[in-house]
């Protein structure tokens, strides 16, 4: 086996501009679905962070009828149990309560439905950083009375600006139609516009003096510390208050549970679809190989080499090519990764806008899970394999006679 390995690695470089051509395709092609897939990755991991950490959170406490009806009424009864339970645990980094009114919001010249959501500014921005999306205004501190946050891009439909007065209408706890006085106080900006652009924030002492209660919370937000928790604790939570609709975050946004499953599987598929192509060419080149050394080989197998050997020749001078570009690749890639993964990708200038949109943002970290290279060293051994099997049946069907005479 060692003298296979020392023949099979010399005849790669007895035409070395060809195996550097191969070479070099292999690595420019992986290299390419290496970066592109971890821009993908990254992409990907940051819109599950964002919307995870930033609007769904890892669970959520409602009243049963809440999620059927959405009816001012259904709010959660003894949200201040819930609260001293969550405030004693270790295993959460945060939570907050929200009132949650469907109503709409009007100006002199235009009215749009919104989902209204009061909030506690404190307990808000420990649990999703809500204060940092601020991008003009204060986060409720210019406005005394009835202030408001509104999304840029709602806005900029309305033509609000900071102190613009606005009317919210919605139904109260006793379902007669209430309204009330607002003022901009600030206005936000996430990477989800189409959620901006329906979703106002008030006060929720304000919000529920004019629903006609003292505090009303129909939501409750819970941030895990970690992911391992999140089932546990949602179960434990189960127990304790069984009476309430306690939801873990795939249940909540399914989505998303769709997203973090697939998007190993479709990188995987995008890699395996570019060796693939690249196969091809290794087969190519090999091929041309074993009929330049037709003569060569049927001497060998004449003075007794055996198929075997021949098979394992030619496979292993497939490996060598196949290894030594994706090795590159991989180091190219690695690389490529940690060059951009502090600053990041700004693809504002090709879609910035769209991707927005769908709740990602334009300013993208390329990253991969170690998972992934593990998965793609097999994929490459799997595609030199098949590569090798055509160029090394064409070899193993020469008759060593009629090989040594050709020229």
């Amino acid at each position: 086996m060692k003298i296979l390995l020392i023949i099979s690695w010399r005849n790669i470089w007895r035409n070395p501009v060809r195996s550097l051509i191969i070479i070099g395709s292999v690595m420019t092609g992986l290299w390419a679905g290496i970066f592109v897939s971890s821009l993908s990755h990254g992409m990907i991991r940051q819109g599950f962070k964002t919307r995870i950490e930033h609007q769904v959170s890892h669970i959520q406490i409602h009243h049963p009828d809440y999620q059927r009806n959405r009816v001012v009424s259904s709010n959660i009864p003894n949200f201040k149990n819930i609260y001293d339970r969550l405030e004693k645990s270790d295993e959460i980094r945060g939570f907050t309560g929200r009132t949650r009114v469907d109503g709409m919001i009007q100006t002199a010249s235009v009215t749009r439905g919104v989902t209204i959501i009061g909030i506690n500014p404190d307990m808000e921005t420990q649990t999703t950083q809500f204060a940092e999306n601020i991008r003009e205004g204060d986060y409720f501190g210019s406005i005394d009375r009835n202030p408001i946050l509104v999304g840029r891009k709602l806005a900029e439909k309305m033509k609000l600006e900071l102190r613009s007065r606005l009317v919210l209408t919605f139904q109260d706890l006793s379902g007669d139609i209430t309204a009330g006085s607002f003022r901009v106080c600030g206005i936000y900006e996430t990477v989800n516009s189409t959620t901006d652009e329906q979703q106002v924030y008030v006060l929720q002492t304000d919000i529920s003096r004019l629903l006609g209660g003292d505090v009303i919370i129909h939501e409750i937000a819970i941030l895990a510390e970690n992911m391992d928790v999140v089932g546990p604790f949602a179960e434990t939570l189960r127990t304790h208050f069984p009476n309430l609709l306690v939801r873990e975050w795939m249940e909540i946004a399914p989505d998303l549970m769709y997203m973090h499953e697939m998007s190993s599987i479709v990188l995987m598929v995008v890699v395996g679809i570019i060796l693939f192509a690249l196969a091809f060419g290794l087969v190519n080149t090999m091929l041309m190989s074993v009929f330049e050394r037709t003569r060569e080989l049927g001497m060998l197998m004449s003075v007794g080499m055996n198929k075997l050997k021949v098979f394992t020749l030619i496979l292993l001078e497939t490996t060598y090519l196949t290894l030594l570009g994706s090795s590159l690749a991989i180091l190219a890639g690695l690389i490529s990764i940690a060059a951009f993964s502090k600053t990041g990708i700004d693809l504002s200038a090709v879609g910035g806008d769209s991707m927005n949109d769908f709740g990602f943002d334009a300013l993208v970290y390329p990253a991969l899970d170690p998972e992934f290279f593990l998965y793609l060293i097999i994929l490459v051994i799997l595609a030199a394999i098949l590569s090798a099997l055509y160029p090394a049946y064409k070899a193993l069907m020469l008759k060593p006679a009629e090989a040594v005479r050709k020229d």
